[in-house]
């Protein structure tokens, strides 16, 4: 049966041109996959046909929407910055392995170590790691990075990048504290700010330089996403 990549290629070529490769190399296959963004995809075929994959190593900017500020830049010229990021990895053909492990969200947790040093070196991720060891090639790639201020560092750079944020009324209020995630830009490493702020849809909240739009999960996408996702009057 011809995979889904090739199908698209034949469908395009009788139309003068040849639709951009979205694959990836896992397991010593070339498997099919669709970008959400720069550090995640879904596989589109093969044994792992319509599993979600978080990529290890590094992260991207959130995609939803222009959510992400720090220094000059305005939320949606970072956001820009972050759709050029998912073209360049949609764009290439990436080598890929996974251990087995899984996210507390059922992704499969998976390491392309050529991926994570060319979004790196490019400015269009940022070291991540929850713990140490660092990698310290990928700490040098990023600072080579900021100091080319390519990518997403050309505009500034913050003492840490804040990730994610999190209500205190997420799960209905049976949390007393909760935590936002930020990492630091040096190390790579991240901490938890704990603390008990109940925050309102679109509110912005800022840690160590740089600042993240809260929106909940379920107003990130469609018809009813919050009104600060809503891009057309920008463009």
């Amino acid at each position: 049966m011809m995979s889904l990549l090739a199908l698209w290629i034949a469908l395009a070529e009788p139309l003068g041109f040849v639709m951009p490769p979205s694959a990836v190399i896992i397991e010593s296959e070339r498997v099919a996959v669709s970008w959400n963004d720069g550090d995640s995809f879904r596989f589109m075929e093969g044994k792992f046909q319509r599993q979600q994959v978080r990529l290890m190593g590094f992260n991207a900017l959130e995609s939803y929407g222009p959510v992400h500020r720090w220094g000059s830049w305005t939320p949606f010229e970072l956001y820009k910055v972050t759709k050029a990021a998912t073209r360049f990895a949609r764009n290439h053909v990436w080598h890929c392995q996974w251990d087995g492990k899984k996210d507390h969200y059922g992704r499969m947790l998976v390491y392309c170590s050529d991926l994570v040093e060319a979004m790196v070196r490019e400015g269009y991720g940022h070291v991540y790691a929850l713990k140490p060891p660092v990698d310290e090639k990928l700490l040098a790639l990023q600072a080579d990075a900021i100091k080319r201020k390519v990518g997403f560092w050309e505009k500034g750079v913050p003492k840490g990048i804040v990730t994610s944020l999190h209500s205190v009324n997420e799960q209905g209020g049976s949390k007393d504290k909760t935590y936002n995630r930020i990492i630091d830009t040096v190390t790579g490493l991240s901490k938890e700010h704990r603390h008990e702020a109940v925050y309102a849809a679109c509110e912005e909240v800022c840690h160590d330089g740089s600042c993240l739009i809260y929106v909940p999960f379920e107003k990130r996408y469609g018809p009813d996403r919050e009104a600060c996702l809503r891009t057309r009057d920008l463009w």
